[in-house]
């Protein structure tokens, strides 16, 4: 049940997200309409994905880490951030290869290397929200106009609230992954109650790794034009 969960959303969010940015820089508006987008959508994303290929450089990726995580995570705070980000993307992929592609699960040196980087997940997400929950709560002001156009379903709310309510989903997400984690290493619960803990362990870093990918795209991932 995880893996077809699993498979499914990640399609999902990819193909929903990289429709809606399609669809709100479609130009002239009478290709807006879902027939012709639906037509057009496949060149568009094959286009994309070779662009990225293509065009994808390290000047790109440094220039794109200077103008977002700079101002948020200056001086020595930067290492939080990478500490937050190398241990989330470690958790992450450790975790979802083992889960769908191991039927045993994990094992071994890399769970070993994925509790360690857990450990580690667990700081420096407590560091981020020390530096950053204040800037995601609920009665900050949003940019006037700044409406996630993007999103049709609630095109209606701030972009900025949409991020901040997947910041504080990733961080439910994260707290119950540390808990399920500290859990399963205490000699308190049998086997038994393990494996609903374990469903619970891999369904929160799911709801946290898809929260992330969104949040990048809303928040960190620059739109053409």
């Amino acid at each position: 049940m995880f893996i077809a969960v699993t498979i499914l959303s990640l399609l999902g969010v990819f193909f929903g997200r990289t429709f809606l940015r399609f669809r709100a820089g479609a130009v002239p508006p009478r290709s807006r309409e879902l027939p012709s987008l639906l037509r057009e959508y496949p060149g568009w994303l094959g286009d994309g994905v070779r662009a990225l290929f293509e065009q994808a450089t390290p000047t790109k990726a440094l220039a794109l880490y200077k103008a977002w995580v700079v101002p948020r995570y200056p001086g020595w705070r930067q290492w939080i951030f990478f500490a937050f980000a190398a241990s989330f993307g470690f958790c992450a992929a450790t975790g979802i290869f083992f889960a769908v592609f191991v039927p045993r699960g994990m094992f071994g040196i890399p769970l070993l290397f994925h509790v360690m980087a857990g450990g580690l997940f667990a700081v420096s997400l407590a560091a981020v929200l020390l530096l950053r929950a204040g800037a995601y709560r609920p009665d900050a002001e949003s940019p006037a106009g700044d409406f996630c156009d993007s999103c049709p379903v609630l095109k209606s709310i701030t972009r900025r609230y949409l991020v901040a309510g997947l910041f504080w989903i990733l961080t439910a997400a994260g707290f119950v992954l540390v808990v399920t984690a500290l859990l399963s290493m205490l000699p308190v619960l049998h086997f038994g109650a393990q494996l609903p803990l374990l469903e619970t362990h891999r369904y929160a870093a799911l709801a946290a790794l898809l929260a992330v990918i969104v949040f990048f795209d809303l928040d960190i991932l620059p739109r053409r034009g």
